[in-house]
């Protein structure tokens, strides 16, 4: 797996401080947990059963495939999960 965190200098439209993204071997978006300007988790999505890529909705190019976070801070961040306040 590959772990990725990008911030609103990577992606322009982002709504939140910082979106981590768990991506297979194949560029497939696996999981990825958001986080606000408190550093609180406000976004959480987990995967489902089906193929192609757990979402069907983000497959990142080969070129993009390189970590710039551990997996062990990826998994702290979703470990906290979302805030209960953050709840819809």
């Amino acid at each position: 797996m590959i772990y990725l965190k990008w911030t609103r200098s990577d992606l322009a439209t982002l709504e939140m401080d910082a979106l981590y993204t768990e991506v297979d071997d194949d560029g497939w978006v696996q999981r990825e947990v958001g986080v606000g300007p408190t550093g609180v988790v406000i976004h959480q999505l987990t995967p489902t059963t089906h193929r192609p890529g757990w979402f069907g909705l983000a497959r990142l190019s080969s070129l993009m495939l390189h970590s710039n976070v551990t997996k062990h801070e990826f998994e702290t961040v979703w470990a906290a999960g979302p805030s209960q306040a953050a709840q819809p």
